[in-house]
């Protein structure tokens, strides 16, 4: 089969990158049947701890999913089980019907961890006393002895069991906010599904589905090196590149040419015909631009060059910059509207314990019309939601870089025109 090329303007390679992430001018996912939607799609969400105002993966589906409750996603990962904590692009969440596929991370990680004495060691108190006692913390157990482990020292007991999780002997049975609660996998997931053979034996086998499954991530991705490769150590750029090149003539990849793109980008062949078929353009210019507040680790800016260069909009995660050479704030999120990056938010609490806007700051020569702050109002309407407040402070600087920032914020707009 011919390597395929199609080329899209600008517009319409922002507008199928928006719509494939359910970004577009109407919500398309709702509940946790829309969540287990979007994350098949994607692959995977990234999981991070830090919650100024909910954690990445929450803020991931608030941006896509009709009336999104964070308890949705506890529910699908600790109840139905349908969802799972695990290790794909760094920590994350997926189907657990994907957990045969990461066969080759786990014994990756069993090789690494294993043979550590202190681990080796603790393995078998660890399994005793899940049998013993159920679902564990693992300050719940203790030996007194230490390691070096990760970024700092850790309790035996913490190693061990993060170990064991990380090669699949044990799985998250929930969360005490960010403390796992460990049992035995055995206990948690189907036998059939933990004696599952590997899907994909061959290397070159594994090495196709993974760029596949990174292209699904982001929807429209270049092989050269960005955060998206992330957790595919084993594919270096060459790699990538030839990867990229046989799924193309495979038909199972569409090289997309767009002014403006420094580098080649592909999508996947279906995903990118079935938004052909969509009626995009039509839908485009019969909504009014909806707003959204975007995950800082969203699955759309995993490659940062791709939005520079498509939609202008040049974003740096600044949570780990010292505060007094910080552009922005610590914990931003991108503001998108229609199809453009108007602004950036932080969001927060107060001393008090109150929600608030903590910072806004404008995109040079972006102004709010009449419409965009009725989508904007919109937007905070159901972010207030999503956090379970009725009232956003807003802050000195975020008042001053827009004065009516207090009146969208809380404001109880009618969805009439939505």
């Amino acid at each position: 089969m011919a390597h395929r090329k199609l080329k899209l303007s600008r517009t319409e390679a922002r507008r199928f990158l928006l719509d494939y992430h359910g970004l577009g001018p109407e919500r398309r996912y709702t509940g946790k049947a829309g969540i287990m939607d979007y994350i098949r799609q994607a692959g995977c969400i990234q999981f991070d701890p830090l919650d100024p105002a909910g954690r990445n993966a929450e803020l991931v589906l608030q941006s896509r999913v009709e009336r999104f409750e964070p308890s949705q996603l506890d529910e699908l990962l600790y109840a139905d089980r349908l969802l799972v904590d695990g290790m794909d692009k760094v920590m994350s969440i997926y189907p657990t019907a994907d957990w045969p596929a990461f066969r080759r991370t786990r014994e990756r990680a069993r090789s690494r961890y294993g043979s550590i004495p202190e681990v080796e060691a603790f393995v078998p108190v660890v399994r005793e006393a899940l049998e013993a006692r159920g679902p564990l913390l693992s300050r719940e157990l203790e030996s007194g002895v230490k390691l070096n482990w990760a970024w700092s020292p850790a309790r035996q007991a913490k190693a061990t069991m993060e170990s064991m999780y990380l090669w699949g002997e044990l799985v998250i049975d929930r969360k005490q906010r960010n403390q796992r609660v460990y049992q035995l996998a055995e206990k948690l997931l189907p036998e059939e599904l933990l004696d599952a053979p590997d899907p994909h034996p061959a290397d070159e086998d594994y090495a196709r589905w993974r760029v596949l499954r990174r292209v699904g991530g982001v929807g429209l991705l270049s092989p050269r090196m960005s955060d998206a490769w992330v957790g595919t150590y084993f594919l270096k750029a060459a790699e990538r590149t030839r990867i990229f090149r046989e799924l193309a003539e495979q038909g199972r990849l569409v090289e997309v040419e767009t002014e403006g793109l420094s580098a080649p980008h592909y999508a996947r062949t279906d995903d990118l015909e079935r938004w052909l078929d969509s009626g995009s353009a039509e839908r485009w210019s019969s909504q009014p631009a909806r707003t959204s507040f975007l995950a800082p680790l969203d699955n759309m800016l995993w490659d940062r060059r791709l939005i520079r260069e498509l939609f202008d909009f040049a974003y740096i995660w600044e949570v780990y910059k010292p505060a007094a050479i910080r552009l922005f704030g610590y914990y931003t999120l991108p503001v998108l509207q229609g199809e453009a990056f108007v602004a950036r938010m932080e969001p927060g609490r107060l001393a008090s314990g109150e929600r608030a806007v903590l910072g806004w700051w404008p995109e040079p020569g972006r102004r709010l019309t009449r419409d965009s702050q009725r989508s904007l109002a919109l937007a905070f309407s159901d972010f207030r939601a999503y956090l379970g407040c009725d009232r956003l402070a807003v802050s000195e600087q975020a008042a001053s870089a827009e004065p009516r920032l207090e009146r969208l914020a809380n404001s109880r707009p009618s969805r009439a025109r939505a």
